[in-house]
């Protein structure tokens, strides 16, 4: 029984070294292949130029330069379908009359985003952004200007001047503000000095309207600007959080490219995260500008109080005075009457002594 089982341990150990002497061996050879296909890859990539230099061929998507689609419906988009990831994403953009798709009805999400399409979708998603704000403050600045108008001197004057210097103010702005500084300095690029942008394309009217806002990525002084460049994923997000103040946790910072499909879902949510931020900020507005309204409202019904109050006590007095004097009147027609009654006592007394002397 002993003589089994040593057998047994013997066979089982011997069969566990084999099995790791090909484990090491597969893993060797699967080390080795990939670093060949590597080096491979390398070498086709390798083109030689007219002048016989040898140089690295990229690995970028080709470029073709489209015309964009100033407005659109999802409905007409021949490449999207609903149950893509991104549609509802690009139905929100495109609902807010953000430029993102082409004028041949094609959103082409698997392609590379383009520093071109990157500023486009922005200056066009900020423009939107202050739409939105604006119709949504309007009846807050209406209620402000109804109650300065019933009352000159209400709160509501106070309550505009208490949020001039809030981020509120983004709400009646011209211009819709970000959240934190520009990636390059705000008067340090503009747009004129811009290499790159032809004078009538919709990128340099794209360009004109960021630098306007105070947003100056993704340019660099002394640089021309390629719209179509790829746009990294990291500078994607940088920008982002810069303008909109949008954090994610999905950056890839080794990414080359990130494709319109995923840069629509984020832009959706950058935007999105922006609105959320002026909705709050109009709804605190709403709710002081009510606060003020009441305020108004029962400081002006004890004033109607106080006046209706002056007012009785003003005719009480008068009542009260006119009293006093048809009293002060009674009295002297009384004592009038007294002199008088005295005055005839006294003379015929002194007929009554004249006659009897006689």
């Amino acid at each position: 029984m002993g003589v089994a089982n040593d057998n047994y341990d013997y066979h089982y150990n011997l069969k566990i070294k084999t099995m790791k002497k090909y484990l090491k061996l597969f893993s060797f050879l699967f080390i080795f292949s990939f670093m060949m296909e590597g080096t491979i890859a390398q070498t086709k990539s390798k083109i030689k130029t007219k002048s016989g230099k040898t140089k690295i061929k990229s690995d970028e998507p080709a470029y073709v330069e489209r015309n964009y689609a100033t407005t659109a419906a999802i409905t007409e988009l021949s490449d999207l379908s609903d149950s893509a990831r991104s549609y509802t994403s690009v139905q929100n953009l495109l609902d807010n009359n953000v430029t993102l798709v082409y004028d041949d009805n094609t959103f082409r999400g698997n392609e590379p985003v383009r520093k071109g399409d990157f500023i486009v979708a922005l200056n066009s998603s900020l423009d939107a952004i202050k739409k939105v704000v604006d119709e949504a403050a309007m009846p807050v600045e209406s209620m402000d200007s109804n109650m300065m108008a019933i009352n000159p001197n209400s709160s509501a004057t106070m309550a505009t001047d208490a949020t001039a210097t809030t981020d509120a103010t983004m709400a009646a702005d011209a211009t819709v503000t970000t959240d934190a500084t520009m990636i390059t300095d705000a008067s340090a690029t503009p747009a004129e000095n811009v290499e790159g942008l032809p004078e009538n394309s919709i990128y340099n009217s794209a360009a004109r309207g960021l630098m306007e806002k105070g947003v100056n990525a993704p340019f660099e002084e002394g640089k021309a600007f390629k719209p179509g460049a790829l746009m990294p994923e990291k500078e994607v997000y940088d920008v982002l959080n810069s303008v909109f103040g949008y954090q994610s946790q999905g950056v890839n910072p080794y990414s080359t490219y990130m494709s319109r499909s995923k840069f629509a879902m984020v832009l959706n949510n950058a935007v999105s995260t922006k609105l959320q931020k002026e909705y709050a900020v109009l709804d605190q507005r709403k709710a002081e500008a009510e606060q003020m309204r009441q305020a108004d409202k029962a400081r002006m019904k004890d004033e109607m109080q106080r006046m209706e109050q002056a007012k009785r006590d003003s005719m009480n007095a008068a009542y009260q005075a006119e009293q006093a004097e048809i009293e002060r009147k009674a009295i002297e027609n009384e004592s009038s009457k007294g002199k008088k009654k005295r005055k005839t006592k006294a003379k015929t007394d002194d007929s009554t002594m004249k006659l009897e002397e006689k």
